[in-house]
């Protein structure tokens, strides 16, 4: 996603209820390895920024289940940048690789946002409003059904997250304008019937400038870029749009083009100010917070099958 203008107010503070730890789907982790997903939590992460951290409260966010299981190509993190470009990344190695070039439309939009289904079809949002699948194995595109602008949802941030009573994937959006202080909030989008389900607006003051991952046992997650700097890594409730818990990290600012994943435990965020996309990992194991990646193009949307590596 790509932000244009800065006008973005943070209020985590007022959020009625919410916590400072989040639950994540991590177990005891070997060193220098991934965990498994659907072990206990790793018990009082400390925050980063004076807001606590993501804290393991029992387990995995009280979701339970397993994922199923993933498709090699699902293993992947795929990213979309404003030059129509798809690539693949995978953490594990590094390595990223060009997928092929979208043409969705030769009008003039641009990919804004993008998250990937459970098989490793992505939905790209361009810039206009309009939604396309695009298949992550040779970038070709085609039309969907959607109607832009569907209560006010023209532009927004997108991810994937696991339903676990029917095993299933949903599509979260997150409103993103340019024109007011307030997203409209949270909905969802039926990828067959192509029709969108506002949720709630949000339980704090978010602004315009977030985007959506999610983790393996179906918990949501959002990036939201910070005013003064940095950024908040928030879970969300699917249920009510609720700020559940919440935690600071330097990475980002208003101006920067913002794409979020979720892959083994850790978070990836992709922030660009210019042509070159940083890509910054934080790991809740041991806090720590690194640079992974530079990749010359400007990232504004990333995507991992909702299977997730194990």
């Amino acid at each position: 996603m790509r932000s244009h203008r800065v006008l973005f107010v943070l209020a985590l503070a007022a959020a009625c209820g919410a916590r400072s730890e989040l639950d994540l789907p991590t177990a005891s982790l070997p060193p220098g390895g991934a965990s498994p997903v659907g072990g206990g939590g790793t018990g009082g992460i400390g925050g980063m920024g004076g807001t606590g951290g993501f804290g393991g409260e029992g387990g995995m966010g009280g979701q339970g289940g397993m994922p199923p299981e993933c498709e090699p190509g699902a293993l992947l993190v795929y990213l979309v940048s404003s030059s129509n470009v798809l690539y693949s990344y995978d953490p594990s190695t590094g390595q990223v690789k060009v997928k092929g070039t979208l043409a969705c439309d030769a009008s003039g939009p641009t990919p804004f946002s993008m998250g990937v289904d459970r098989v490793g079809t992505a939905f790209v949002l361009y810039n206009d409003g309009n939604l396309y699948r695009v298949s992550t194995e040779d970038a070709s595109c085609s039309p969907t059904e959607f109607v832009p602008g569907q209560f006010g949802f023209f532009t927004f941030g997108m991810g994937f997250a696991r339903n676990v009573d029917t095993d299933s994937d949903e599509l979260f959006v997150t409103e993103i304008n340019f024109d007011q202080l307030k997203s409209l909030g949270l909905a969802r989008i039926d990828t067959d019937t192509l029709d969108l389900f506002p949720i709630a607006p949000y339980s704090s003051a978010l602004g315009d400038h977030m985007e959506m991952t999610s983790s393996s046992d179906g918990n949501l997650y959002g990036y939201s870029l910070d005013q003064n700097g940095g950024g908040w890594i928030l879970e969300i409730d699917k249920t009510n749009a609720d700020i559940l818990a919440s935690t600071f990290l330097p990475v980002g600012d208003q101006s920067s083009a913002l794409a979020f994943a979720f892959w083994s435990d850790d978070f990836y965020i992709f922030t660009a100010a210019g042509p070159q996309t940083v890509v910054t990992r934080y790991r809740p194991a041991d806090e720590s917070l690194s640079v992974v990646k530079n990749i010359q193009d400007t990232i504004v949307g990333a995507g991992v099958s909702t299977c997730d590596p194990m």
